[in-house]
């Protein structure tokens, strides 16, 4: 009986999320009300307040979903991106699939949870930063990366690249999310090309 509750709480607050995707594409984020999340939703306003605190929290909740999507699919192709190039394009691109999945709804994230928030306050974005942190660490282990070179600076380097091509992407001035990608990956290349160890 307690399973069969619980499902119909998720099945609700599922419920609750997509119509707030859809809301906020078609009317903008300040525009939509709970009350009208609630009655597309076809659930009690009061519902919505069982599951979030304000209309922010359903972004959250998003990110939340969609960054455990991506950190598996990471875990299961990571043994197959051997060098950090490739690594860190399978953590930027399985996060532009899953996080930016919708294009208008990315333009409202972005808007919402990094602009109004600001850089190093977001979570979500510091989960990121973290990821690609990690990756450099363990590639200035294997020898991919001097030893002089400051991790800290540099992977924010490598997010500030990701950001703003990503924005690109948004803003139309890239077409296509593959194109961003390529963008980044050209990007880091010519980045870590100067990077690598000293020869001997």
């Amino acid at each position: 009986m307690t399973g069969l509750r619980e499902q119909k709480k998720e099945e609700k607050k599922e419920r609750l999320l997509q119509e707030s995707i859809k809301l906020f594409t078609q009317k903008g984020f300040e525009q939509t009300s709970v009350e009208d999340i609630t009655n597309g939703a076809g659930v009690a306003k009061g519902t919505f307040y069982n599951f979030f605190n304000k209309k922010e929290d359903v972004l959250l909740y998003y990110l939340d979903k969609e960054l455990v999507k991506s950190r598996y699919e990471i875990e299961c192709k990571l043994n197959d991106a051997s060098s950090i190039i490739d690594r860190l394009e399978l953590l930027i691109f399985t996060y532009l699939k899953y996080i930016f999945r919708n294009k208008d709804f990315a333009k409202i994230l972005v808007r919402e949870r990094v602009c109004k928030i600001g850089t190093g306050r977001n979570w979500n974005e510091m989960v990121l930063l973290q990821a690609i942190s990690n990756h450099l660490s363990e590639a200035k282990e294997r020898g991919e990366i001097k030893e002089s070179v400051d991790l800290d600076s540099l992977a924010e380097l490598v997010f500030a690249i990701f950001t703003m091509y990503t924005i690109y992407w948004l803003n139309g001035m890239i077409a296509t999310k593959k194109q961003c990608v390529e963008k980044i990956r050209a990007v880091l290349r010519t980045c870590f090309e100067g990077l690598g160890p000293d020869p001997e």
